[in-house]
């Protein structure tokens, strides 16, 4: 090594450009000050996400905020989303709809969903889904959504309030087979019909086609929780309450049944073979007629209720008078009589040429037509492979007569499920490790020399 740097020339080494020193030192300070930077923004990109996805997972349920002057209907229904939260989760307040939206071609996913009466919310009624999805009636305020059991019997109705998401048990003895007919105008009533189940019912089918077919029919006080049984009303098929809460209209055979809170019988409306009165809604604001629309199917001697059956035959709704006066003429083209604005109007469920299910507004006797809201039955359901279906679409009667129409803004879907939450946060947070990471390593012998040859 000596003979070597003993042939090294004498000469003293080139003098270093000016600057040269403060511009090293410049560009290594630049250089620490850009990494503290970069590591500082991405723990600030890192907060944010968890607390943006995270934190509502977490957090207490959000309370809804209060009910706007006047319920409203977006003009256009959302899409199936999978990041739809829950009512126990988040709860949405009072609901203008309550439907199952989805599709079953390959994969079975639905969901039993409520929209709020006073913004764009969106919720999934988790409760349904643990009971498979059973009939269900949502109360005329849209406050409460009642459930019973869809393939089995029960000894319980559940009660969930969408303010809240809190669940309420009522108890009705026995465990009977239970099908839910309809809610009276002023809340404090639902009429049900139950009846005993074989071993077999329900382990392949629905309860509610056995029950159909037997059923009788219970008068239960919500307030309270008792039921009241009205043999006389045996099987009980379809049910509507009058506005005024006091009667009730109960299809047994082919004849419309009318009885009093006390189970007491004040007479009969024949319905002509074939037709059946139109379940909830079927008694008109004023008193003076009862709707109805073609069976079922089948029928009640079949059973079937079309539960579960998405929404897309027309039918026609006609009118039977109770006082005597003259009814309205029959309204063509209608998917399911869903509730009255008034007398003279009443909201159907339509569908166009395209298989689009829409929300319409009738006026009976002049016949035209207005379009509320439309359903957004694209290519969206089982992860983008089906269009989606609506079926057990229900509207809150009670709040028709003041709907106003908004522009349907951004849906509210309320915090992530957890399931999807998750994942993702931790995928975010190893991101940023690994960021971090690389923009810690020092640099190799080869890259300091690269990085310092560039100074001048």
């Amino acid at each position: 090594m000596r003979d070597l740097f003993a042939t090294l020339p004498d000469a003293p080494a080139p003098p270093l450009p000016a600057g040269y020193l403060d511009t090293v030192l410049t560009r290594g300070r630049r250089s620490v000050r850009r990494g503290r930077i970069g590591a500082a923004a991405v723990w600030a990109a890192v907060v944010f996400c968890l607390a943006v996805v995270v934190v509502p997972v977490v957090q207490r349920p959000a309370q809804p905020g209060a009910p706007a002057e006047k319920p409203g209907l977006p003009d256009r229904l959302a899409g199936y989303s999978l990041l739809t939260s829950t009512v126990s989760k988040a709860p949405p307040g009072r609901a203008i709809a309550l439907y199952g939206y989805g599709n079953g071609e390959l994969f079975n996913m639905f969901q039993p969903l409520v929209v709020g009466a006073d913004r764009d919310t969106y919720r999934r009624v988790d409760a349904a889904d643990e009971r498979d999805r059973p009939t269900a009636l949502l109360a005329p305020d849209g406050t409460r959504v009642l459930l019973g059991e869809d393939r089995r019997a029960t000894r319980d109705l559940l009660l969930v309030d969408l303010t809240n998401g809190r669940r309420r048990s009522i108890p009705i003895g026995d465990p009977v087979g239970v099908r839910l007919l309809a809610w009276s105008p002023d809340g404090r009533y639902v009429a049900y019909a139950a009846a005993p189940l074989g071993p077999s019912d329900g382990s392949v089918n629905f309860v509610d086609s056995t029950v159909a077919r037997t059923g009788t029919l219970r008068l239960l006080d919500v307030s309270t929780g008792r039921s009241t049984e009205v043999p006389t009303a045996t099987p009980a098929w379809t049910a509507a309450f009058a506005p005024d809460s006091g009667r009730l209209a109960v299809q047994v055979g082919q004849e419309a049944h009318l009885i009093d809170l006390d189970g007491r019988g004040s007479g009969t409306v024949p319905i002509p073979g074939g037709r059946e009165l139109a379940a909830g809604a079927g008694w008109s604001p004023d008193g003076r007629f009862l709707a109805t629309v073609p069976w079922a199917a089948d029928g009640p001697s079949g059973g079937n209720t079309n539960h579960s059956v998405f929404l897309s035959l027309t039918v026609d709704v006609q009118f039977l008078a109770i006082t005597g006066t003259p009814v309205p003429e029959p309204v063509q083209d209608v998917v399911q009589l869903l509730g009255w604005r008034s007398a003279d109007s009443m909201v159907v469920a339509t569908t166009n040429d395209a298989g689009q299910l829409s929300l319409t507004e009738v006026a009976l006797g002049a016949g035209t037509r207005r379009t509320l809201s439309r359903f957004d039955t694209g290519s969206t359901c089982e992860l983008g492979t089906q269009n989606c279906q609506v079926f057990d679409l229900q509207l809150a009667t009670g709040l028709l007569p003041d709907l106003t129409v908004r522009e349907a803004g951004r849906p509210r879907r309320g915090p992530w499920p957890a399931t999807l939450t998750i994942p993702v946060a931790a995928t975010v947070v190893g991101a940023a490790l690994l960021l971090w990471r690389r923009m810690r390593r020092p640099l190799a012998p080869g890259d300091r020399i690269r990085r310092y040859q560039s100074i001048p």
